[in-house]
């Protein structure tokens, strides 16, 4: 197992691809912490994983705050006596046309999707510099690369993450602790889902935009994010990796064509 015997922490580990980052971590041998907003959520991922065979601890956190994300690492070394992965999963957004974007939803949303990465990153990094190992994860968007209206706050964050793995990993890649990036493309999640049956996600407008003509199993994501945990990646350093069934590399949308052979 990649991960065998190491202390991992994820945030927004409740729902949803980070609930699938949780368990892939667990299944390849770590102990783990479910970090989420809401403590039902985080204590139901980490009852049901435990019932699984595996050890996890749910804890609850506010990402805007710096204290809690401090206090989030030390449980961590608290309860398993040292920390060797961190996934910075969590992140919100607000649809608003940016004109009218008000400063305080833009505090909000730079303190969770940018800022609370920042902050764990600098202080898992107190813990796994002094051990001379360690491995830190940042989850950011295909809207890193790629804008959309009426969300740019979101955008904005998400391309910082991807500079913020590239300073970091090249800071700390010397001393044996990597920085890297995850870049999702639309995955069926539970939201998504709810999503298609409302009609606010709309299947035909996105699959022309994914050259692998289907919504990603969060788990695909996991498997990537479990990569980067484990020593298999031992060569990768400030990397973004974009798990997005090709996403990225569209310029337009175009229709399945007929396979002729």
């Amino acid at each position: 197992m990649e991960n065998q015997g190491k202390i991992a922490i994820v945030s927004g580990g409740a729902r949803g691809i980070g609930k699938a980052i949780c368990q892939r971590l667990a299944e390849s041998g770590a102990k783990v912490v479910v970090a989420d907003l809401i403590a039902d959520l985080a204590k139901e991922t980490s009852d049901e994983l435990n019932a699984k065979g595996y050890e996890t601890l749910p804890y609850s956190i506010d990402l805007s705050k710096s204290e809690q994300i401090k206090a989030m690492i030390q449980f961590a070394v608290d309860n398993f006596g040292t920390l060797d992965i961190l996934v910075n999963n969590a992140a919100i957004q607000i649809r608003r046309a940016s004109e009218h974007f008000k400063e305080e939803d833009w505090d909000l949303i730079n303190d969770v999707n940018l800022k609370s990465h920042w902050i764990a990153s600098q202080e898992a990094a107190k813990v796994m510099l002094k051990k001379g190992s360690g491995s830190i994860i940042c989850i950011a968007s295909g809207t890193a690369s790629r804008a959309t209206s009426q969300r740019s706050p979101y955008c904005i964050t998400k391309a910082a993450v991807e500079g913020l793995a590239r300073a970091l990993g090249n800071e700390w890649a010397r001393y044996g602790v990597r920085v890297n990036g995850v870049s999702p493309g639309w995955a069926l999640t539970d939201m998504v889902k709810e999503g298609l049956r409302l009609g606010a996600v709309k299947k035909d407008e996105i699959l022309p935009m994914m050259p692998i003509d289907r919504f990603l199993d969060p788990m695909e994501i996991a498997n990537t994010v479990n990569f980067l945990a484990s020593d298999q990646s031992s060569g990768i350093i400030g990397q973004t990796i974009y798990c997005d069934g090709g996403g990225s590399i569209r310029c337009v949308p175009e229709p399945n064509y007929e396979l002729e052979i």
